[in-house]
This record gives C-alpha cells, structure tokens and sequence, in this order.
C-alpha cells in the first residue's frame, strides 16, 4: 500500500502500533478519513477510528501520530450538504474517545485548532447542544489543572451561550457536562477572572433553578464568589439573585444546594451595599422562614451557616429599629407633625410594627437557640446548659 509522501514510517511507534491485529483496519480508517470522496464514507471512517481509540491504548495514542486529527476537526466545520450532521457527529465522537484518559492527545486537538472552530460550531444547532461535544469541551477542559496554557478565552464564549440556551433546547446532561466543564476552569486561580468577564454568572443563576442541574451550578458559583470580586458584584445586582438563593435554600432535597446557597448568601452579606441589598431583598421573599428551616432540619454544615445569617437578619432588623423607631416611651405620640386631627382616630403604624417585630424577634430568639445548641454545642455543653434550666426542651431526634 503506498504512503503519503513517499516517506519510510515503517519504523515508526505509530506504524508499529498499527502492525498489530487492527493494523489493516487503521491504516484503512486512516486512508478513508483523508482521502474519502464522500461525507458518509469520511463518516464511516471517523466512526472505525472512534471505535478504534476505544479498544486499543496503544492504538488511541498511535493514531493522532498517524494524522488523524486536523480531518476530523475539518469535518467539524466543513461538512455540507446530504450526510453532514452525522458526519460531524461521527468526528466529534473520534475525537472524544483520542482525548479520553490521554494528555496527550487533549494537547494536540487543541494545538490542531479545536477551540478556534468554537465559534463557527455555535451556528450548528444539533451540534451545539451536543452532548458528545459538551463531553469533549469538558475532557479539554481539564487542561487547566496543567501546565499546558490553555486559552479559557476561546472556550467560554461556547459554554456560557450553551448554558444561556432554553431548557427545551439544551439537553440536561448537556449542561452538565458545560458545568463541570466551568467548575475545571473557575478552581483555577488563573482563568477566573476570565470566568467571571465572560457573563457566566448571568449564565449561571437561571440555571441554578433547575432541580437538575441546581447543585453543579451553585458549586460553580461559590468557586466564582470565593475567588473574584467582579463575580461578587455580578452576582449581587442581578435581579435573579435573591430568588435564587431562596429557591436554593429551600430545596431540602439537597444538603449541597443548601450548603453553596447559605455559603453565597454570607459572600454577598460581606460585599458592601449591594449585597445587603440582596440580602434584604431575599427577607421581603421568604428567606428568613427557609433559613429557619434549614437551621433545624438541614446538614450541619447548612444549620451552622443558617444560624449565622438569621443572626444578621436579626441584628440588622435591631439596627433598622434604633435607627427609626423614635422615642421608646409607650405614651409616644403617633401624629404626624403637621398636627393633622385625623391622625388621632388610625392606629399608631409605628407601634405596631413595634409590637410585631418584637414578637418576631423573641420567637426567632427562641428558634435560634435550639439551632446553635444542635450545631454548635458539643454533648457535654448542651447537658450542662439542660441541667441548668429545667425549662429547656430538646429537639426530636
């Protein structure tokens, strides 16, 4: 059989590889991905090398040495007409199954151009929402944990407009797949910052309301929060926010929800003005009644961080009322100072506002300190603070 360029490769680690029980069907998998005269047939052949990178290590680590890959990445961008869709599907499954478990391959697909064809794969609908190319994105992706300089820019544009897509479009083992693939780039010091301008944050809270795809979206998040300021700021005026994180910490179904939920909500508590916003914001829709209930009912890590926000719930809500209540005599007047006589016959706003966060205060009090008891006492500490009242009550086991 003749060889490309005239060139001994006999010798070769490649063609020593290729010489064993499936060296016919990989040098003819390799000839027909070159050399095919049709879509289907390139298909065909990129589906034998797929096939052939599954079985075989040494042969997976062969075939980017024999030339395999700038053709399959050309068939990504380049195939047109009848049999094209599967084609392309057919080269990113080839390419998925080099990259699996290799460094070594992941290095050369994306030296061979991957990433820059991102942008030209977006047009493709079936191919967007791929789950064998989300798959692929995210072996890539794990590139950022090495040495080897991977361009975060030129992958997340592709990641967050996956994540931005409609549910009904983009299937959920398809944002998965996105997600984990951010959670590679936002533990990385280096590519943070670039997470947190790409719009991922956007990306991300709507996303964190699908039971789905819920806990892998907020473990991004709290990566993004803990490491960048900018992504703290994104996260803390975007209107979807305080929802949000309320939906997040009432999701009893799961303890990590909550745990990257209460762990967002005191980041945004320590971020300035617009973070309490966001936190007041989320008290006008319910938070305080689900931190109450993870406080009880969640794991410990969750209980000890709902303790501690309902603590800055409390505090601030004390704040508020020094801040505004007036004089504290129950003889105070509730007339307006323009002296208007209607005033005398309404109830007094002040005071009852008084009366009912008065009230609310002592029940939280009450609720608080059956919390921090459960959480934060060790066993010997709660018997001596039971033996020391004989009015306290444990909490059902």
């Amino acid at each position: 059989m003749p060889t490309c360029a005239g060139a001994d490769t006999s010798h070769t680690p490649a063609m020593a590889a290729a010489a064993g029980s499936d060296g016919t069907a990989t040098r003819r998998a390799v000839k027909r991905l070159s050399f095919g005269v049709s879509w289907e047939e390139k298909a065909e052949a990129a589906a034998e090398v797929g096939r052939l990178a599954r079985s075989d290590e040494r042969t997976k680590r062969a075939l980017p040495e024999l030339g395999v890959v700038p053709p399959l990445l050309s068939m990504l961008v380049d195939a047109g007409g009848e049999g094209s869709t599967g084609a392309r599907m057919a080269a990113v499954r080839a390419l998925l199954e080099l990259a699996r478990g290799t460094h070594r391959n992941k290095v050369l697909i994306v030296k061979a151009g991957l990433l820059k064809k991102l942008p030209l794969l977006m047009a493709d609908r079936d191919l967007a929402t791929s789950h064998d190319l989300a798959l692929l994105l995210l072996s890539v992706s794990s590139l950022a944990n090495t040495d080897f300089p991977l361009s975060s820019a030129e992958l997340l544009p592709f990641l967050v407009a996956t994540l931005s897509g409609t549910t009904a479009d983009v299937p959920a083992d398809t944002r998965l797949s996105c997600l984990a693939a951010l959670r590679n780039l936002s533990t990385n010091l280096e590519h943070v910052r670039a997470v947190a301008a790409s719009g991922a944050v956007h990306a991300l809270l709507p996303v964190s309301l699908d039971e789905v795809t819920s806990e892998a979206a907020l473990g991004v998040l709290a990566d993004l929060a803990a490491a960048s300021a900018a992504a703290r700021r994104e996260m803390a005026e975007d209107e979807a926010a305080p929802r949000v994180l309320v939906a997040a910490i009432a999701r009893h179904g799961s303890a990590q929800c909550q745990e990257h939920a209460t762990y967002l909500v005191m980041v945004l508590a320590h971020s300035g003005s617009t973070g309490q916003e966001v936190m007041r914001r989320m008290r006008r829709i319910g938070a305080v009644q689900a931190l109450l209930e993870v406080s009880l009912l969640g794991s410990p890590l969750a209980q000890s961080r709902a303790a501690k926000i309902l603590r800055w719930f409390k505090d601030d809500g004390k704040d508020r009322i020094r801040g505004h209540s007036g004089p504290r005599a129950e003889t105070s007047s509730c007339h307006g100072s323009d002296g208007d006589d209607d005033g005398a016959q309404k109830p007094c706003p002040n005071a009852v506002d008084r009366i009912v966060k008065q009230s609310l205060e002592r029940n939280m009090k009450s609720i608080m300190r059956r919390a921090t008891a459960s959480v934060d006492m060790t066993a010997d500490a709660t018997t001596k603070m039971l033996v020391a009242s004989s009015s306290s009550k444990s909490l059902p086991c």
